[in-house]
């Protein structure tokens, strides 16, 4: 799954309603406590085996009426005299009927849960049955659509089960649905009629699969399937836009077809699941959920306009190689608690960067990653909030606090260190092992850790210690003591712990010094307090060192004053745009630590951006610029760089003849615009008066525009946002449209309204658009107005 979690307006607003049920053998109501508890779940694991569930839902048309159902669980239980725990995070009088081994039970219910006496129960085989009307909070209902979004604790807030990864279990599903709905799940359909004017849907049973993977999507829908290599592909959509329809589906067929016989190699092992499907879902809260057999997108991500980016084209193959990677990793095995959730994503995100290489011929795929990962894992590491890549979790409930930057991002690197100190060969047959050994089944970062151990010489164990269990990164930096002649005596490296903690980070680095126009290149295995580089003794004084000249180290590299003078002004000179990009990072993490003045990173990135010929390299520098300006910059400061900027960013947009390079100038021309020349440019262009030359633009497009026109220029907001949304034919992005327009108002009283709006959980449905409004309200030129919106926004949450 690839979680959007980097803004902290989503956090702000994203009220988790946690769902728990579970089914054990616990010794008391006392002792229930609300979520699956550590304790909890091992209980239950021990005495539960063997599920089925076989569920019947019922959706009606009207979202006014409540969506039923009735199921059944089979199970193999230990006896047990204890009562036997069901977690149902529902109002009472949801619970329509239950029956144990087809006799009705009492039971009573306490905090969420409902107990039954363990009397009722055999000494093996079990069947619970419940009538039950579902709980809506991860039902995702819309006027004509519903899909479902377990991850990572809530199937239990809409159908009774054992919510938690390691009691998988096999599901038969049938929905009843209006006539003119469609609908995917996990299996393949078994049958399909009508029946009293309502269509039914059999699926067929799945494979095990953990509670938060089941899924379904059912709604006004089309429906699309192709065949390619064999295999039956499946995409449910709402687009209306038939050419970008058209435009897109070959492709979006071909990477998934591409990353399964890549996934299938590497492994091993055959595809898992049989069946292949997908649905994509208009404002669905996150790139992607790893569903098997029905994996559910934001449906944007993978319907890209004709103006798309590089970058965009490569975070859609990069989705698409994520989530079906997860068919393997995190699917197939999973996590046996939820404190190695970061293992399912980590995989999926390394196996990802792999899979795309092969599609992108032309991209500088070591660059690609450089830029992908550590800007957003440093972001957190360097902060007094980073945590362990593997942190402990005491209960289910506080499973979503785990997601963020240093699963998504640092744990991608740290498996790239792993893989470099171990070897690819080692890597890819201790991988091949885990899937085996652990198929349809559950494991910890331990048992692979014992696996890969045994390939290798090296001391895994201690070396997952330090990059997998403990916080933060290292501070690096190189000392030098010269002779006489002023020759190098010794050149020395040392590392200290960002948290002061006696931390020691082993890694391989990769060093480049220059000295009287010569470079030298040194490798480092730096695993202590310090260390020599013997090779540099007796070499000229340098007037340049870059400590991590490769790219693959990981800490914070401080500048001394002749490096820092190089990479402002000599970064262009460097032929490699790895290096170039190395560069970048050292002088932005400089910067933010205060080493390195923000005046002169704003010089250098201007002076850059009229040279730079990496597109990559380009939209990264680009994302420099806009952060620089609005958030380091002062109103008059901007004012005073507006000009310059605005031109240069339009000259290069007329420059280049490659619409992608072009499409990021205008971008990026587009966010920081503020003069009234440059605002009028932008109108014309939104208005239609004026085109631009190999730039074409899509209804979202034009929407983009109309929100920032409409905040940077508010005497024309009203006029603006008015026309946008008529423009807009596609119902789902007209529904966007009127709910961001309040946010996007000239008026205060009507932005005011709008966020306290946001204190009704039912308003924040569309999470997505909510953080969108959110950024709207929150834009640079409003700050004065919104800084009164953080605190009841810090208070709104759990």
């Amino acid at each position: 799954m690839e979680i959007l979690l980097r803004s902290l307006n989503k956090r702000y607003f994203t009220l988790l309603v946690i769902p728990y049920l579970f089914f054990s053998c616990a010794s008391g109501k006392n002792d229930i406590v609300p979520g699956v508890s550590l304790e909890l779940a091992r209980q239950r694991f021990n005495h539960i085996s063997e599920v089925q569930y076989d569920i019947r839902i019922s959706i009606p048309s009207q979202l006014t009426k409540p969506v039923t159902g009735r199921e059944t669980i089979r199970f193999v239980c230990k006896k047990s005299d204890n009562p036997v725990v069901l977690d149902f995070n529902v109002p009472a009088d949801f619970l329509k009927d239950v029956s144990v081994n087809e006799k009705p039970v009492q039971y009573d219910f306490y905090n969420e849960h409902i107990l039954i006496d363990g009397s009722n129960f055999t000494d093996g085989a079990n069947t619970i049955s419940i009538t039950f009307r579902a709980g809506e909070s991860s039902l995702n209902r819309n006027t004509d659509y519903l899909y479902t979004l377990f991850v990572p604790d809530r199937a239990s807030t809409v159908f009774p089960c054992f919510d938690q990864p390691n009691l998988k279990a096999k599901y038969r599903l049938t929905l009843s649905i209006p006539a003119d709905w469609e609908a995917i799940a996990n299996g393949g359909t078994k049958s399909e009629s009508l029946e009293a004017g309502r269509k039914i849907i059999r699926f067929a049973e799945t494979k095990p699969v953990s509670t938060y993977l089941f899924a379904f999507t059912a709604g006004k829908f089309k429906t699309i399937e192709r065949t390619l290599n064999g295999r039956i592909m499946t995409m449910l959509h709402r687009e209306t836009d038939s050419t970008k329809v058209a435009d897109n589906i070959d492709k979006i067929v071909e990477l998934h077809a591409h990353s399964i016989r890549w996934m299938e190699d590497y492994t091993g092992i055959p595809y898992p699941f049989g069946k292949f499907g997908f649905a994509l879902i208009p404002s669905f809260q996150y790139g992607g959920m790893e569903h098997p057999g029905a994996i559910t997108y934001k449906a944007s991500s993978l319907f890209l306009d004709a103006s798309a980016t590089q970058n965009q084209l490569l975070r859609r193959a990069s989705l698409i190689a994520h989530e079906t990677a997860h068919m393997w990793f995190g699917d197939l095995v999973t996590m046996d608690w939820f404190n190695d959730v970061w293992m399912k994503e980590v995989f999926a995100n390394f196996m990802a960067a792999k899979i795309v290489n092969p599609s992108f011929p032309e991209i500088n795929h070591d660059l690609r990653f450089l830029l992908a990962h550590y800007p957003a894992a440093y972001a957190v590491d360097r902060s007094k909030g980073t945590h362990p890549v593997q942190q402990p979790l005491d209960n289910l409930k506080d499973a979503g606090t785990l997601y963020g930057a240093i699963i998504y991002q640092k744990a991608p690197i740290v498996m790239r260190k792993l893989e470099r100190r171990i070897g690819k060969e080692a890597m890819q047959e201790g991988l091949q092992e885990y899937l085996t050994n652990y198929a349809w089944k559950n494991a910890t970062w331990d048992d692979l850790i014992a696996i890969l151990n045994k390939k290798t010489e090296a001391d895994i164990r201690a070396w997952s210690d330090q990059w997998i269990k403990r916080k933060g990164m290292p501070k690096i930096f190189n000392f030098i003591r010269t002779n006489k002649d002023s020759s190098i005596r010794q050149l020395s490296l040392y590392q200290r712990d960002n948290a002061r903690e006696e931390n020691r980070w082993p890694q391989q680095l990769s060093v480049l010094m220059r000295a009287k126009d010569t470079l030298y290149h040194f490798d480092v295995d730096f695993n202590g307090k310090g260390t020599h580089i013997k090779e540099a003794n007796g070499l000229p004084e340098p007037d340049f060192i870059a400590l991590n000249a490769a790219g693959y180290g990981y800490g914070y590299f401080l500048l001394g004053p002749s490096s820092k003078k190089t990479w402002l002004t000599e970064i262009n000179d460097f032929e490699d745009p790895v290096f170039r990009g190395v560069g970048w990072l050292n002088l932005w993490e400089n910067m933010l630590h205060e080493r390195v003045e923000t005046k002169e990173v704003l010089q250098a990135i201007l002076v850059s951006l009229e040279k730079e010929q990496e597109p990559l390299l380009i939209q990264h520098v680009l994302g420099y610029l806009n952060t620089l300006f609005w958030k380091f910059m002062t109103p008059a400061q901007r004012m005073q760089k507006a000009g310059e900027i605005e031109a240069l960013l339009w000259s290069k947009m007329e420059e280049t003849d490659n619409p992608r390079l072009k499409s990021t100038w205008f971008r990026s021309y587009l966010r920081i615009a503020v003069t009234p020349p440059a605002l009028e440019n932008l109108y014309q262009v939104w208005s239609g008066g004026q085109t631009l030359s190999g730039l074409q633009f899509a209804e979202r497009d034009f929407t983009d525009m109309a929100a920032l026109l409409a905040i940077k220029d508010p005497e024309k907001a009203d006029e603006i946002l008015s026309r946008q949304a008529d423009r807009i034919s596609n119902p789902d992005r007209k529904e966007r449209m009127v709910f961001l327009m309040p946010a996007l108002s000239a008026s205060q009283e009507i932005r005011d309204a709008f966020f306290d709006s946001l204190s009704e959980e039912n308003n924040r449905q569309h999470e997505s658009w909510v953080q969108d409004a959110i950024g709207y309200l929150h834009h640079p030129l409003r700050a004065g107005n919104s800084e009164k919106y953080i605190l009841p926004t810090l208070e709104m949450l759990e």
